[in-house]
């Protein structure tokens, strides 16, 4: 009879060992989910920067040609600003192409100053996420162009 007892007890210090090497399991596996998890935003957060960054070079790129803003995103994006009187928003989508459900705002605003011999302008070109409740600003970028307009200084 010692002998049996002697037995459960060893075989409950196995259980709690196996318990707690569960435990210990388990909680490993939380923390490690956490972390792919904020791997994964910080991932698509700098997927969604680069394409922002490359959309907006390609529209700095076309505006300091001309100073066309609808010239410059109908090249860039593929969007027609029939309607452009120094500021817009644009609907773009997770691609970073024109959509009606928009995941990322495309703001511009535009100031032109006249001089004597042309014309000045800049370009903001600003983009946002508009995935969560509030708008975070992903990436923002000035560009100008000057248009001669054939003056003389007199």
């Amino acid at each position: 009879m010692i002998r049996l007892k002697v037995n459960r007890r060893s075989n409950v210090l196995l259980y709690a060992e196996m318990i707690i090497a569960l435990l210990f399991f388990v909680i490993s596996f939380a923390v490690i989910i956490r972390v792919f998890a904020s791997a994964d935003s910080l991932e698509r957060r700098s997927r969604q920067r680069q394409s922002a960054a490359l959309c907006a070079q390609s529209i700095a790129e076309a505006y300091s040609v001309g100073g066309d803003v609808q010239k410059a995103v109908s090249l860039a994006l593929g969007a027609d600003l029939r309607d452009f009187t120094g500021s817009a928003e644009i609907g773009l989508d997770s691609g970073f192409y024109p959509s009606d459900s928009s995941d990322v705002i495309l703001r511009l605003d535009e100031q032109k100053q006249d001089t004597a011999a042309g014309v000045y302008s800049e370009l903001a070109v600003e983009f946002f996420d508009n995935s969560g409740d509030d708008e975070e600003q992903i990436y923002s970028l000035k560009c100008g162009a000057y248009v001669p307009g054939g003056g003389a200084v007199g």
